[in-house]
This record gives structure tokens, sequence and C-alpha cells, in this order.
């Protein structure tokens, strides 16, 4: 089970930066996932998970606009294996599991969902004849149902 979370908050870490942390730290914040003691404690903090949700819907925003970068150019997409490193390792010392397990977990969920995402995108688009905004739209809920299910956070305070 914690495999598959890591892989999905991994996954959706590829496809929005930004996501596997906020939804982490939102969990962790709740008592959800358990940092404490932990070199990752940082996540649990209420202040974090609020600043990461307001970057990422920014994210949200930002990934719909044309100058945009790819996420597969070299930078984002180390941001991203980062990203999903970060989560992965985070739910996998929660559990008292190999830290760096976790990590390669993520990180390459997030590399492959990074490509694979970029790439269905281009198709929906090309074959639904779909503005790219309102495809990426679709993704969006994608990364949030992902999100929402991987730590069952919901969204009251």
């Amino acid at each position: 089970m914690i495999a598959a979370r890591a892989v999905g908050l991994g996954a959706i870490s590829g496809m929005r930066s930004l996501s596997g942390p906020a939804f982490l730290s939102r969990a962790a914040s709740k008592g959800l996932v358990s940092l404490d003691g932990t070199a990752l404690a940082f996540l649990g903090s209420p202040l974090l998970s609020k600043a990461l949700t307001l970057l990422e819907l920014g994210e949200l925003i930002g990934d719909k606009l044309p100058v945009a970068p790819s996420r597969t150019a070299t930078l984002p997409l180390v941001g991203r294996a980062v990203s999903g490193g970060l989560v992965g390792a985070a739910l996998f010392v929660s559990e008292d599991r190999r830290t760096a397990t976790g990590a390669i977990l993520g990180a390459s969920a997030a590399i492959a969902a990074a490509f694979v995402g970029e790439r269905l995108r281009a198709l929906a688009g090309e074959r639904t004849e779909l503005p790219d905004p309102l495809v990426a739209l679709v993704e969006d809920a994608i990364v949030l149902l992902v999100g929402f299910g991987s730590l069952n956070v919901n969204t009251g305070s």
C-alpha cells in the first residue's frame, strides 16, 4: 500500500511539480501521515502546508499559459524528480521503511508521469481538437483525484 501511495504522489508530482508535496504536507499537518521525529517533520507544518497549497494553485493556473516551459525540459524535469522523491521518501519514513526506496519510487514515478502526461496531453489535444488549456483542466482533475485519494485528504480545515 505504501509503495502505491508513493508512486501515486510521485506521479502527480511529475504532472504538477508541487502537487505531491502539497498533498503530503496537508496530510502530515492533519496527522494523517506521521513525520514527527524524522528529518522530514517540517513537512507537517501547517504554515508550510498552506504555502504549498497556494503555490500549487499558482502552478495549476500557470500551467495553462503559453509561456509555461515543457515539463520534460531538464530543469523542470529535475524539479519534478526531486518533488516525487521527497514525497516518496516521506511516505516511507513515516512507516519506518527504507527512505531511499521511497525516494527512488517517487522520483521514478514523477519522471515517467512527466513524459507520459506531456505526450497524452498533446495527443488528446490533437485528437479532440480541444484547446490545450481545456485538456490541461482534465489533467488537473486527475492530479486532484489522485492526490485526495492517495492520502484521504479532505478540503475542510
